[in-house]
């Protein structure tokens, strides 16, 4: 359908005169006494989750699940615009008129926050999410800091975290990434989507793009991640072939990519990575993959025996020699032999440990292992940890009791 010129230009200019009204209303006057500023540090003083703003209510903190308000007095919508207009830009103006909602991420009181903005009869109201900034600690997740350290040494390469959804991926990719924050000085590029995690500049300075958001896909975040003068680019989730070919692309051009894939163990998410791609590419990526691989860390949560939640168990395979020769081959079906053959930390020997020091039971950890002989208890305390700390070829080291779990909250890898 054609669509008249002078009828598009009204449309254009009705588009502007809403997006004007966003802040400048209809000519009535603001009277609320406080900033948006303000009512962000209210938030983070009471631990609120979340932040409401809306006309005809007080503005309202959700606190250990419960609605509070911050006064008694509702809001206008002259007052909700005041209040959001630090946060409106034409941008969002725009995404407003056109569906009316829109979101971004702010900064408030040393946290991040997650702001939906939306329209409600006509006016502008947000909810703001806090974003966790509570990221866990490697120790926490039970992986080893010398190990994590080992595997870091090298700048460059590609490390595969894998793990079923809801399976604490995006967890473990935070303390990486906090890790390297701590201990580095680097640029890193997060890409998320969305963003869950509020990382704050410490020795390393980090750039959270979330994807919809500040990029339009994963490919062309990990492709302008590399204009951006990464050292490190995390990606939350490898979703189709364009990415994991960048992925792989990015690991062997200096770059240290850590990345996430749903699959069942470590060798099934190889066998998801090298199945993306048609035979031909199959030739022209797989040298490269092999090379560009550092270790694949698959996370699974199980149950605790003090009903206290779960708890992650890794298995870990490292790239070496053998494996990087028939994963060239694209020979991924090898590898789980490979890895027995290597003493590397399967499954069932991150379980037998934590069997061991009592903290999943038995009968629970045969629930995730194909062969129930694969569990294997040491009532020994001295020698109850055999699979960790690892060594660089995730290879069992020496006993190791310090996994810091006692205080861990209920179902936090989740």
């Amino acid at each position: 359908m054609e669509v008249n010129g002078a009828v598009l230009q009204e449309l254009l200019e009705r588009m502007n005169l809403l997006c004007d009204n966003f802040v400048d209303g209809d000519g009535e006057v603001a009277t609320v006494p406080y900033s948006l500023s303000q009512l962000l540090e209210i938030a983070v003083t009471h631990k609120s989750s979340s932040l409401n703003i809306n006309v005809g209510s007080a503005p309202a903190l959700r606190i250990n699940g419960v609605l509070s308000l911050v006064e008694s007095a509702p809001l206008s919508g002259s007052d909700c615009r005041k209040l959001l207009s630090p946060v409106l830009t034409a941008h969002l103006k725009s995404q407003l008129v056109k569906s009316g909602h829109a979101q971004t991420c702010v900064a408030g009181s040393g946290t991040g926050f997650k702001v939906n903005l939306f329209l409600e009869r006509g006016n502008l109201c947000a909810s703001f999410k806090r974003l966790r900034i509570d990221i866990p600690k490697l120790e926490t997740l039970g992986l080893d800091v010398a190990f994590v350290e080992k595997i870091l040494e090298q700048p460059t390469g590609l490390i595969l975290l894998s793990g079923l959804p809801r399976s604490g991926k995006i967890n473990t990719l935070a303390a990486l990434i906090s890790y390297l924050n701590d201990t580095r000085l680097m640029r890193i590029v997060d890409l998320e989507r969305p963003i869950q995690f509020w990382h704050e500049n410490r020795s390393s300075t980090i750039l959270q793009r979330e994807i919809g958001l500040d990029t339009p896909s994963f490919a062309s975040g990990i492709k302008q991640a590399m204009d951006l003068d990464a050292d490190v680019i995390g990606i939350s989730e490898l979703p189709d072939r364009e990415a994991a070919a960048l992925a792989i692309r990015a690991a062997v051009s200096k770059k240290l990519v850590i990345a996430v894939l749903d699959a069942t163990s470590s060798v099934q998410s190889l066998e998801r990575l090298v199945s993306s791609f048609s035979e031909g590419e199959s030739r022209r990526y797989l040298p490269v993959l092999s090379n560009a691989l550092r270790v694949v860390i698959h996370q699974t949560l199980v149950n605790r025996n003090d009903n206290r939640g779960v708890i992650p168990t890794f298995e870990i395979l490292a790239n070496n020699d053998p494996i990087r020769a028939q994963l060239k081959d694209g020979k991924v079906d090898q590898l789980d032999r490979l890895m027995r053959e290597g003493n590397m930390q399967t499954l069932g020997k991150s379980l037998s440990r934590l069997v061991s020091i009592g903290l999943v039971a038995e009968d629970e950890a045969k629930r995730y292992v194909s062969d129930p002989e694969e569990i294997k208890v040491n009532k020994d305390p001295l020698v109850a940890a055999a699979t960790a700390p690892l060594t660089e070829n995730g290879q069992a080291e020496t006993s190791a009791d310090d996994m810091d779990v006692s205080d861990t909250p209920l179902m936090s890898w989740l």
